[in-house]
């Protein structure tokens, strides 16, 4: 039984994410755009942000993202990349209180954490 709860646990994770580096005209300038969708049918409220990396710059500043998340949102960065590197981004489901308005159906896990990776290749 533990093992099928695991295993549906996995196969049904509350958050996907996808993201796409897309470059700017500056040299070896991106902007980095995550999308971070809901798989449940419940509101939760998440953070996002990415991992500090010393390669990489951030043009405007290194944004953490607090929302009340129902479907699906996308959340960017603009950077500028010293070396070839990856860029990890991460969907962190936290507790809901004076995020998502009170009267939401809220999903009820506040400890999952999603991260997605994307490699960022210089000129």
């Amino acid at each position: 039984m533990i093992c099928f709860y695991l295993f549906y646990s996995y196969r049904n994770n509350p958050l996907s994410l996808d993201m796409i580096v897309s470059p700017m005209k500056g040299k070896n300038e991106f902007t980095v755009t995550l999308q971070v969708k809901n798989n449940v049918g419940q509101c939760m409220a998440v953070k996002v942000s990415t991992v500090m990396n010393p390669s990489i710059k951030y043009l405007s500043a290194h944004a953490i993202y607090t929302s009340c998340l129902c479907s699906a949102n996308k959340y960017f960065w603009d950077i500028q990349v010293s070396d070839n590197t990856a860029l990890q981004g991460k969907a962190e489901v936290v507790p809901a209180k004076s995020i998502c308005p009170d009267d939401e159906k809220i999903f009820p896990v506040t400890s999952y954490v999603e991260t997605a990776t994307q490699k960022i290749i210089v000129s």
